[in-house]
């Protein structure tokens, strides 16, 4: 299961109260697989993001990655269930540091 599936199917249970999950795996770097490594997706809030001139309701989650309990990265993730896709990764929250990666707009591929 991929971090946005795992984030989709935990925004559909926030619902009833529901939304902390942790993962554990192993990564594809044989030097490192030895340790025990998790992923732990929490949902924080919900919230409304523009982009561009649409407006899109989306959960924030934040993605925790530990390697023998101690943590490696932090970043959350502004996720959409309605278009089943991440808006927005924010790394650093709430430092001086803080960066957003998100998209500008959003327009339909023409067939």
């Amino acid at each position: 299961m991929s971090v946005t599936q795992s984030i989709h199917s935990m925004a559909s249970a926030h619902q009833e109260g529901w939304g902390h999950h942790v993962i554990p795996f192993v990564p594809l770097d044989p030097q490192q697989s030895s340790e025990k490594w998790t992923l732990e997706l929490t949902i924080t809030k919900r919230e409304t993001v523009a982009v561009g001139r649409c407006k899109y309701e989306v959960f924030r989650s934040r993605a925790k990655t530990k390697r023998g309990g101690e943590r490696v990265e932090l970043w959350s993730a502004l996720y959409s269930p309605d278009l089943h896709a991440t808006l927005a990764k924010i790394y650093d929250e709430g430092t001086s540091e803080e960066a957003i990666v998100g998209y500008d707009y959003i327009q339909s591929l023409s067939r």
